[in-house]
Formats: structure tokens, C-alpha cells, sequence
């Protein structure tokens, strides 16, 4: 959720926290002695607005356990959340949390996996999208049920796209050499093809496209080989040819004023690509080969937080049956551009008729839809945000760089 703290985080918005929002604060109240479920976020903004609107929704059902919902910046979720867990005290019963960080708070021993709470319950595996379920498992155990999805996608310019590369959305997906071509057709009038607004995103789904794996024969992170190379040498090929929105421009004016074919930009960023005045469309992030899709997203998290004071079964029996009614009540929380987790969405016709929503209609893209949730990847990923302009732009070697990186992520993973 997600920039996935863009998502989780991107979806930022502003600073406002649901804890006014919600008469709440921050109070961390012990919830086992009343009827209550106690949540907690990281959403700010119109998110948690969204989120707050939906929780809402849920306690006028009148549950025996209604949902207190507190929220704070990521920074602060984080430190608390670390904080309550490894005391055993004052903790929430739910957090939500990315699904790039299910590894690594169950690998604290913070988490308490869903087990047979869900026995003879509607959550189950096959009510949500396969990628989004399977991110809130580790060692063999299911932690996290699924909340929404956020992904990096591609909104185009249709007007341009007809002008400088007719044809090229018959089939909804954009191909690299696709960009290219458009790039050089657009140039002498000054409107770029592609933009690297967020360096990892791009890096991630480009990466896997061509065949690049995280882990290495020893089953630890492997990034400094000859597939990150190509990726780097892509983007300064698009970069060196004056295709690409140079360094430092602000990427969304650009494709606002018109002056850029396709955007690869998050779904969460909807808001903003609404107030465009020219004929614009979303799909999936640019591929490297049509016949072989891929497409990264992050999926929050609804995980169980490890307590001191055990959970009576009939406060895990109504935290359940928050997660069952959730699957048809995701309809406030995708309106910033997020798709819902949970499969039931489809029949709302209210959602199928957004236009994030062609990343679960289209059932070869929502099969192409990958979840990354390997340990270590986000020092990576925080590596190559920092560093892969200097790539692009000639100013480092790529191979040296890529080995740097390696190194960084090792030492952060002892």
C-alpha cells in the first residue's frame, strides 16, 4: 500500500491522520475487555479518509466487535508497532501493513498467523487474487489476509499515441520497442515516449520481464549480473536518445501539458491524470515481450499482532468476520486508484466501471499481476532509488554500481 510508502504509501496525500478523523488519536487501549477490534494504519490523507469511511460502514452492521481504527505516519507505525510487539503490551489485535514487510515482521516474531480461525470461514484462498493471498504467507503459514492492491502501471496519452504510434494499444499492452519507436516519431516536436519517475518501479517489473531472478543459487539476494545490466542499458538507450523526461522534470506536468506518450506512473496517482483535458487510458506497465507479462503490485496486509494477553475465540471469531465482509466493502478504499484484493469485487459494478479496474477484469493481466515480497529485495529497491540516475545518465558504471548495491543489501541482511 505502497512510493509503497507512495503507496503505503503512496497514496500520500498529506499529513492528515485518521486518529482526528476517527476520535481516536492515538490511544493504544487494551481491546480484549471490551468489544472492540483495534487497528491500526498507516494511511493518511484521502486513504484513510476512504479506509475510516469503510470501517464506519462496518460497525453500523452492529458486530458484537466494532473496529476502532487509529492511523500515524509510516515512521511512527513502524517504531510503535515494533515497540508493542516486542513487549506484549498495548498492542493492536490488527495492523495493516505492506506485503513487502510481512517477511520481515515475522521473522521478528511479532506475528501470530490466521490458523484455524479461519476454519469453515469465507476467507479462503480462493476469494482473493492468487498473487494478493499468497504475499501473507511465510514459512508454510497464511499472516496476512489481504486488503487492497496498488500498482505501477502506465496511463498514456490516446491523441498521442495515434499521432506518433498508431496501433500500438490494439492489443492494451505497450512493448519497449513500442516506446522506442514513439520516441523517435515524437522528438522533433519536443514530447518524450517514457519517464523514470520512480526508479525502482521501473527497475523491478523490467527486471523480471527479462528473465532476472532475486535469489541467487544460494538462496540469497542476487542483483549484480548481467540482467540488471540490460535493464540499465535500456533505460540509458531511452535516455541518451532524448526519449525519456529528463532528470529532475516534474514527470506528471509533463505528461499533463501533453508533452509525454506514455506515463509509467501508480495507480494511486488517479486523482492527479483525472485532471487532464486530453482522451487518456491506463494498462499495464511497459513489457518487454507481449507474450510474457508481468506486472508489479504491492497488496497490503490485514496481520494479527503477538500479544501477552491471549485472544478469547470469540474475538478471533469476530476479527474473521470483519475479513469475510471486507471482501464485498472495498469499494471506498479503491477509489483513490487501488484494485481490492478479494475476487467478489467483480460483481460490483460500480468498481468494473473505474479504470484501474482492467488490471482484474482482463484475466491474463490479473494472472501477470506478481506480488514481490522477497526478504532483502527493499534494500535493494532503496539502493537503486538513490542511485539509478546516476546510471542512466552515464555518471556511474552500471556493473560496479549493480556490485555496490549487492553489498549494501548483504550487510543489511546480517
Amino acid at each position: 500500500m505502497n512510493k509503497f510508502a507512495k503507496f503505503a504509501t503512496i497514496l500520500i496525500a498529506g499529513a492528515l491522520t485518521v486518529g482526528s478523523l476517527a476520535g481516536c488519536g492515538t490511544s493504544t487501549a487494551k481491546s480484549e475487555s471490551s468489544n472492540e477490534i483495534l487497528l491500526w494504519g498507516q494511511q493518511t490523507g484521502p486513504d484513510a479518509e476512504n479506509a475510516k469511511k469503510t470501517f464506519d460502514a462496518y460497525n453500523a452492521t452492529n458486530p458484537k466487535y466494532k473496529v476502532k481504527f487509529v492511523t500515524m505516519k509510516k515512521d511512527t507505525f513502524n517504531a510503535k508497532l515494533a515497540t508493542a510487539g516486542r513487549s506484549g503490551k498495548d498492542v493492536p489485535d490488527l495492523a495493516i501493513v505492506a506485503s513487502e514487510e510481512v517477511p520481515s515482521w515475522h521473522s521478528q516474531n511479532l506475528l501470530v498467523d490466521w490458523g484455524s480461525s479461519l476454519d469453515g470461514s469465507k476467507v479462503t484462498a480462493d476469494a482473493y487474487i492468487p498473487s494478493a493471498w499468497e504475499a501473507g504467507q511465510a514459512d508454510g503459514k497464511q499472516y496476512g489476509i489481504p486488503s487492497i492492491i496498488g500498482s505501477w502501471i502506465m496511463y498514456y496519452n490516446k491523441d498521442l499515441v495515434d499521432k506518433y504510434v498508431p496501433g500500438a494499444l490494439d492489443d492494451n499492452i505497450v512493448t519497449f520497442d513500442e516506446i522506442e519507436k514513439a520516441g523517435a516519431a515524437a522528438k522533433a516536436d519536443g514530447v518524450y515516449s517514457y519517464a523514470n519517475s520512480w526508479g525502482f518501479q521501473n527497475y523491478d517489473n523490467l527486471y523480471l520481464q527479462m528473465g532476472g531472478k532475486w535469489l541467487g543459487s544460494n538462496g540469497k539476494i542476487s542483483v549484480n549480473n548481467d540482467t540488471s545490466k540490460k535493464v540499465f542499458e535500456e533505460f540509458q538507450k531511452l535516455y541518451k536518445n532524448g526519449w525519456m523526461v529528463p532528470n529532475g522534470e516534474d514527470v506528471t506536468k509533463t505528461f499533463l501539458n501533453g508533452k509525454l506518450v506514455f506515463m509509467p506512473e501508480g495507480s494511486w496517482s488517479l486523482a492527479n491524470i483525472k485532471k487532464a483535458s486530453f482522451n487518456w487510458g491506463e494498462t499495464v506497465v511497459p513489457q518487454w515481450d507481449a507474450k510474457h507479462l508481468v506486472q508489479c503490485s504491492g497488496a497490503d496486509q490485514f496481520v494479527i499482532i503477538r500479544s501477552k494477553a491471549a485472544r478469547s475465540e470469540e474475538k478471533m471469531k469476530g476479527m474473521v468476520d470483519f475479513m469475510s465482509w471486507m471482501q464485498n466493502n472495498q469499494l471506498e478504499m479503491v477509489r483513490s486508484g487501488a484494485n481490492p484484493s478479494s475476487v467478489a469485487m467483480l460483481d460490483n459494478e460500480e468498481y468494473t466501471k473505474m479504470p484501474q479496474s482492467f488490471l482484474l477484469k482482463d484475466e491474463n493481466i490479473r494472472k501477470a499481476i506478481n506480488i514481490i515480497t522477497t526478504p532483502g529485495l527493499s534494500y535493494v529497491n532503496s539502493e537503486i532509488d538513490n542511485r539509478n540516475w546516476d546510471m542512466i545518465e552515464g555518471k556511474a558504471d552500471i556493473a560496479q554500481t549493480m556490485d555496490e548495491i549487492q553489498q549494501v543489501a548483504e550487510q543489511k541482511m546480517k
